[in-house]
Protein backbone atom coordinates (compact mmCIF):
# COMPACT_ATOMS: atom_id res chain seq x y z
CA UNK A 1 0.00 0.00 0.00
CA UNK A 2 1.43 3.60 -1.17
CA UNK A 3 1.87 5.85 1.78
CA UNK A 4 0.10 9.31 1.67
CA UNK A 5 4.13 11.01 1.20
CA UNK A 6 4.98 8.35 -1.23
CA UNK A 7 1.60 9.73 -3.23
CA UNK A 8 2.06 13.15 -2.98
CA UNK A 9 5.59 13.24 -4.15
CA UNK A 10 4.01 11.57 -7.52
CA UNK A 11 1.68 13.90 -7.91
CA UNK A 12 3.01 17.20 -6.53
CA UNK A 13 5.10 19.72 -8.62
CA UNK A 14 5.28 23.09 -8.35
CA UNK A 15 3.70 24.84 -11.62
CA UNK A 16 3.69 28.11 -12.66
CA UNK A 17 0.75 30.49 -11.48
CA UNK A 18 -2.17 31.09 -14.79
CA UNK A 19 -3.63 34.29 -15.60
CA UNK A 20 -7.47 33.90 -15.87
CA UNK A 21 -9.20 37.13 -16.12
CA UNK A 22 -12.47 34.80 -15.50
CA UNK A 23 -11.50 31.94 -13.51
CA UNK A 24 -12.48 28.91 -15.59
CA UNK A 25 -15.02 26.28 -13.05
CA UNK A 26 -13.50 22.62 -12.96
CA UNK A 27 -15.28 19.92 -11.01
CA UNK A 28 -13.32 17.17 -9.86
CA UNK A 29 -14.57 13.44 -8.81
CA UNK A 30 -12.06 11.56 -7.30
CA UNK A 31 -12.51 8.71 -4.73
CA UNK A 32 -8.76 9.04 -3.10
CA UNK A 33 -8.65 12.08 -0.69
CA UNK A 34 -5.19 12.42 -1.15
CA UNK A 35 -4.89 13.66 -4.69
CA UNK A 36 -8.26 14.87 -4.94
CA UNK A 37 -6.50 17.63 -2.16
CA UNK A 38 -3.55 17.56 -4.69
CA UNK A 39 -5.49 18.53 -7.43
CA UNK A 40 -7.62 21.19 -5.85
CA UNK A 41 -4.81 22.71 -4.08
CA UNK A 42 -3.29 23.07 -7.27
CA UNK A 43 -5.36 24.27 -9.50
CA UNK A 44 -6.87 26.97 -6.42
CA UNK A 45 -3.37 28.09 -6.53
CA UNK A 46 -3.52 28.24 -10.47
CA UNK A 47 -6.67 30.54 -9.58
CA UNK A 48 -9.19 28.13 -11.02
CA UNK A 49 -12.37 27.79 -8.86
CA UNK A 50 -12.92 24.02 -7.93
CA UNK A 51 -15.34 21.93 -6.47
CA UNK A 52 -14.61 18.28 -5.60
CA UNK A 53 -16.16 15.36 -4.51
CA UNK A 54 -15.25 11.80 -3.67
CA UNK A 55 -17.81 9.63 -4.87
CA UNK A 56 -19.67 9.16 -8.08
CA UNK A 57 -23.53 9.69 -7.75
CA UNK A 58 -22.12 13.06 -5.99
CA UNK A 59 -20.30 13.79 -8.94
CA UNK A 60 -23.08 13.40 -11.37
CA UNK A 61 -25.51 15.09 -9.46
CA UNK A 62 -23.15 18.10 -9.53
CA UNK A 63 -21.92 17.46 -13.39
CA UNK A 64 -25.71 17.14 -14.16
CA UNK A 65 -26.98 20.08 -11.99
CA UNK A 66 -24.12 22.97 -12.53
CA UNK A 67 -22.27 24.44 -15.07
CA UNK A 68 -18.20 23.95 -15.20
CA UNK A 69 -16.13 24.74 -18.14
CA UNK A 70 -14.48 21.26 -17.15
CA UNK A 71 -14.56 17.48 -15.11
CA UNK A 72 -11.98 15.76 -13.98
CA UNK A 73 -13.34 12.24 -13.60
CA UNK A 74 -11.62 9.32 -12.24
CA UNK A 75 -12.98 6.01 -13.12
CA UNK A 76 -12.60 3.55 -10.20
CA UNK A 77 -15.14 5.09 -7.93
CA UNK A 78 -17.20 4.45 -4.87
CA UNK A 79 -21.53 4.39 -5.77
CA UNK A 80 -21.22 5.19 -9.52
CA UNK A 81 -18.34 3.99 -11.63
CA UNK A 82 -16.50 6.78 -14.02
CA UNK A 83 -17.71 5.22 -16.75
CA UNK A 84 -21.36 5.21 -15.76
CA UNK A 85 -21.08 8.73 -14.67
CA UNK A 86 -19.60 9.94 -18.34
CA UNK A 87 -22.90 8.20 -19.78
CA UNK A 88 -25.37 10.13 -17.68
CA UNK A 89 -23.16 13.29 -18.03
CA UNK A 90 -22.72 13.33 -21.84
CA UNK A 91 -26.82 12.83 -22.41
CA UNK A 92 -27.40 16.12 -21.01
CA UNK A 93 -23.88 18.20 -21.30
CA UNK A 94 -20.80 18.88 -23.60
CA UNK A 95 -18.74 19.66 -20.90
CA UNK A 96 -15.39 18.74 -21.59
CA UNK A 97 -14.33 15.77 -19.55
CA UNK A 98 -10.60 14.45 -18.59
CA UNK A 99 -10.81 11.04 -17.49
CA UNK A 100 -8.05 9.84 -15.21
CA UNK A 101 -6.88 6.37 -15.48
CA UNK A 102 -4.89 3.79 -13.74
CA UNK A 103 -1.56 3.07 -15.98
CA UNK A 104 -1.80 0.22 -18.62
CA UNK A 105 -6.00 0.46 -18.39
CA UNK A 106 -6.41 0.63 -22.29
CA UNK A 107 -9.96 -0.82 -22.33
CA UNK A 108 -11.28 1.43 -19.70
CA UNK A 109 -9.25 4.63 -22.06
CA UNK A 110 -11.13 3.65 -25.05
CA UNK A 111 -14.25 2.74 -23.24
CA UNK A 112 -14.01 6.50 -22.15
CA UNK A 113 -13.20 8.08 -25.45
CA UNK A 114 -16.28 5.58 -26.78
CA UNK A 115 -18.30 7.68 -24.26
CA UNK A 116 -17.49 11.13 -24.78
CA UNK A 117 -14.20 11.89 -22.84
CA UNK A 118 -12.12 14.78 -24.17
CA UNK A 119 -9.16 13.05 -23.21
CA UNK A 120 -7.64 11.13 -20.74
CA UNK A 121 -4.41 11.23 -18.30
CA UNK A 122 -2.93 8.10 -16.89
CA UNK A 123 -2.03 8.11 -12.83
CA UNK A 124 0.35 8.65 -11.62
CA UNK A 125 0.68 11.82 -12.87
CA UNK A 126 2.66 14.67 -12.86
CA UNK A 127 0.58 18.14 -11.90
CA UNK A 128 2.37 20.31 -14.43
CA UNK A 129 1.56 17.77 -17.19
CA UNK A 130 -2.27 17.79 -15.42
CA UNK A 131 -2.08 21.68 -15.46
CA UNK A 132 -1.09 21.83 -19.41
CA UNK A 133 -3.66 19.03 -20.67
CA UNK A 134 -6.18 21.40 -18.67
CA UNK A 135 -5.21 24.30 -20.47
CA UNK A 136 -5.56 22.85 -24.20
CA UNK A 137 -8.63 21.13 -23.07
CA UNK A 138 -9.90 24.90 -22.07
CA UNK A 139 -8.69 26.70 -25.19
CA UNK A 140 -10.21 23.54 -27.49
CA UNK A 141 -13.77 24.39 -25.69
CA UNK A 142 -13.10 28.18 -26.00
CA UNK A 143 -12.47 28.17 -29.01
CA UNK A 144 -15.34 26.06 -30.26
CA UNK A 145 -17.82 28.73 -28.90
CA UNK A 146 -16.08 31.00 -30.97
CA UNK A 147 -17.92 31.98 -35.20
CA UNK A 148 -15.74 30.39 -37.40
CA UNK A 149 -12.97 33.05 -39.34
CA UNK A 150 -15.38 31.41 -42.99
CA UNK A 151 -18.44 32.83 -42.95
CA UNK A 152 -20.25 30.65 -45.01
CA UNK A 153 -23.44 29.06 -44.31
CA UNK A 154 -22.04 25.46 -44.21
CA UNK A 155 -19.45 26.73 -41.04
CA UNK A 156 -22.02 28.68 -39.15
CA UNK A 157 -24.87 25.86 -39.82
CA UNK A 158 -22.43 22.64 -38.44
CA UNK A 159 -23.36 23.51 -34.83
CA UNK A 160 -26.91 23.64 -35.21
CA UNK A 161 -26.86 20.69 -37.43
CA UNK A 162 -24.96 18.23 -35.00
CA UNK A 163 -25.18 20.02 -31.77
CA UNK A 164 -24.28 16.51 -29.97
CA UNK A 165 -20.38 16.83 -30.60
CA UNK A 166 -18.15 17.71 -28.21
CA UNK A 167 -15.65 20.57 -27.99
CA UNK A 168 -13.04 17.98 -29.12
CA UNK A 169 -15.33 16.17 -31.93
CA UNK A 170 -16.23 20.26 -33.27
CA UNK A 171 -12.82 21.32 -33.59
CA UNK A 172 -11.53 18.00 -35.22
CA UNK A 173 -14.73 18.45 -37.51
CA UNK A 174 -14.19 22.21 -38.08
CA UNK A 175 -10.17 21.36 -39.43
CA UNK A 176 -11.17 18.87 -41.60
CA UNK A 177 -13.85 21.03 -43.32
CA UNK A 178 -11.20 23.68 -43.49
CA UNK A 179 -9.60 21.34 -45.08
CA UNK A 180 -11.88 19.51 -47.07
CA UNK A 181 -10.52 16.81 -50.06
CA UNK A 182 -7.11 16.99 -48.32
CA UNK A 183 -5.84 14.23 -45.67
CA UNK A 184 -4.59 15.29 -42.60
CA UNK A 185 -1.65 13.15 -40.82
CA UNK A 186 -2.37 11.97 -37.93
CA UNK A 187 0.72 13.38 -35.93
CA UNK A 188 -0.41 17.06 -37.29
CA UNK A 189 -4.03 16.40 -36.11
CA UNK A 190 -2.29 15.09 -32.45
CA UNK A 191 -0.43 18.51 -32.03
CA UNK A 192 -3.15 20.97 -33.67
CA UNK A 193 -6.03 19.05 -31.80
CA UNK A 194 -5.27 17.06 -28.75
CA UNK A 195 -1.88 19.22 -28.14
CA UNK A 196 0.20 15.97 -27.67
CA UNK A 197 2.85 13.63 -29.78
CA UNK A 198 1.52 11.07 -31.73
CA UNK A 199 1.61 7.91 -30.19
CA UNK A 200 1.51 4.65 -32.66
CA UNK A 201 -1.21 2.93 -29.99
CA UNK A 202 -2.72 5.51 -29.23
CA UNK A 203 -6.51 5.34 -30.25
CA UNK A 204 -7.56 8.68 -28.95
CA UNK A 205 -7.92 10.50 -32.50
CA UNK A 206 -9.72 7.17 -33.70
CA UNK A 207 -12.34 7.16 -31.09
CA UNK A 208 -12.98 10.67 -31.75
CA UNK A 209 -13.41 10.42 -35.48
CA UNK A 210 -15.58 7.03 -34.55
CA UNK A 211 -18.10 9.12 -32.17
CA UNK A 212 -17.74 12.24 -34.85
CA UNK A 213 -19.06 9.37 -37.45
CA UNK A 214 -21.80 7.97 -35.39
CA UNK A 215 -23.29 11.78 -34.32
CA UNK A 216 -23.10 12.97 -38.36
CA UNK A 217 -25.32 9.83 -39.12
CA UNK A 218 -28.03 10.49 -35.89
CA UNK A 219 -28.29 14.18 -37.75
CA UNK A 220 -28.73 12.90 -41.06
CA UNK A 221 -25.54 13.51 -42.74
CA UNK A 222 -23.59 11.07 -44.73
CA UNK A 223 -20.67 9.37 -41.99
CA UNK A 224 -19.01 8.58 -44.88
CA UNK A 225 -18.35 12.12 -45.50
CA UNK A 226 -15.15 11.60 -43.26
CA UNK A 227 -12.51 9.02 -44.91
CA UNK A 228 -9.76 7.21 -43.74
CA UNK A 229 -6.37 7.28 -45.97
CA UNK A 230 -4.63 4.30 -44.93
CA UNK A 231 -1.24 5.48 -44.30
CA UNK A 232 -1.83 9.00 -43.66
CA UNK A 233 -4.87 10.01 -41.62
CA UNK A 234 -8.15 11.61 -41.91
CA UNK A 235 -9.84 13.85 -45.00
CA UNK A 236 -13.57 15.20 -46.25
CA UNK A 237 -14.08 13.68 -49.26
CA UNK A 238 -15.89 16.86 -49.48
CA UNK A 239 -17.65 19.62 -47.85
CA UNK A 240 -21.03 18.70 -46.96
CA UNK A 241 -23.79 20.77 -46.26
CA UNK A 242 -24.61 21.43 -43.15
CA UNK A 243 -27.89 23.17 -43.60
CA UNK A 244 -30.71 21.74 -41.12
CA UNK A 245 -32.76 21.59 -44.43
CA UNK A 246 -30.53 19.24 -45.84
CA UNK A 247 -29.62 15.64 -45.82
CA UNK A 248 -26.16 13.83 -46.95
CA UNK A 249 -27.18 10.26 -46.69
CA UNK A 250 -26.47 7.92 -49.82
CA UNK A 251 -29.13 7.24 -51.63
CA UNK A 252 -31.27 3.89 -51.88
CA UNK A 253 -29.02 3.20 -54.96
CA UNK A 254 -26.16 3.37 -52.75
CA UNK A 255 -24.59 6.11 -54.77
CA UNK A 256 -22.42 8.41 -52.86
Amino acid sequence: MMSNHSRKALYSQAQPQIENTMPASILIIEDDKVVNELITNNLRASKYRVVSCLDGKQGMDFAIGQNFDLILLDIMLPTMDGLSVLKQVRKQSSTPVLMLTALGNEQDRIEGLRLGADDYLAKPFNMEELTLRIEAILRRYQHSQQPLQDNSPSYRALNKRVPELTAIELDIAKLLAEHAATALSKPYLYQVILHKEFGRYDRTLDMHISNIRKKFKRAGLDPAVIKTVHGKGYMFTHLPDFSLSNTDMPNQSGDA
